[in-house]
């Protein structure tokens, strides 16, 4: 997201929220345990799993430190400020945990021994960040952007992650339009959890979100990154579909009992 949004972003932070009674975790059975998910704000996230703590996209202003815990490894995006914060990595980064970062991250040399990842490479066996094997799916915008001929979200500069927590399979989309290759890499049986944006006109519209994730069909769907959306829109576009909505609450009201 443009930094020009960051005082937006803020004043929605700092407002009550408008679906204030959603939870802000959900759970989501798997071999070896429950994976839970917890809306940290926005577009961060974290997952606990088989006693990991994997966080995406963690930047203060935010993410609710209260819930956020010290990460086995951490998975960023994009460089935008609302996806990327060095200050929050290495907070909450343990000893010596691996951070995913695309090469555009990279470059701005703010991360220690970042662990550099490209759109469409795979980590599994060994060579999974924290044994959590992850394939990167590309993140971009295609019409969209600040003026004719610029784009928000260039090809091959951000990505989302494909993760496996057992055997269930979590998809965390990042900043991105409905490009073909969400179709191609995610339209499997087997995915279980896809986190879709809809911060329009940055990425999409509720609508479009729905009909992006129709063609892939998750199991289940969060709409996260939606400032100043309506995720029930959302949910609304997929009533009588074989995909469950599930809503969680990314912007609580300041001060609302924890």
């Amino acid at each position: 997201m443009p930094k020009a949004l960051n005082a937006a972003l803020l004043a929605v932070l700092l407002t009550s929220a408008a679906y204030g009674q959603a939870p802000v975790t959900t759970t989501l059975s798997a071999d070896g345990g429950d994976i839970i998910v917890t809306a940290l704000g926005h577009a961060s996230v974290q997952f606990q799993y088989a006693g990991k703590f994997i966080l995406v996209d963690p930047v203060a202003g935010q993410t609710d430190l209260s819930r956020a815990r010290p990460a086995d490894v951490i998975f960023v995006t994009d460089i935008h400020p609302d996806h990327f914060d060095a200050s929050t990595i290495a907070q909450l980064r343990k000893p010596g945990a691996p951070v995913v970062v695309p090469q555009a991250v990279a470059a701005m040399n703010r991360v220690p021994d970042p662990t550099v990842m490209i759109p469409r490479q795979m980590k599994t066996g060994d060579s999974a960040p924290a044994g959590v094997p992850v394939i990167t799916v590309p993140a971009y915008n295609i019409q969209r952007g600040p003026s004719p001929g610029q784009l928000y979200h260039t090809r091959d500069r951000g990505q989302g992650y494909l993760l496996t927590l057992g055997n269930r399979l979590v998809y965390i989309a990042g900043d991105t339009e409905c490009v073909p290759a969400m179709d191609v890499m995610l339209k499997r049986p087997q995915l279980d959890l896809a986190l879709i944006p809809m911060n329009f006109p940055y990425t999409m519209s509720p609508l479009e979100a729905a009909e992006c994730v129709k063609g892939f069909e998750p199991k289940i769907a969060i709409p996260y990154h939606y400032m100043g959306q309506k995720p029930e829109e959302f949910a609304a576009a997929l009533k009588g579909t074989s995909i469950e909505v599930r809503l969680l609450d990314w912007y609580p009201s300041p001060g609302r009992a924890k």
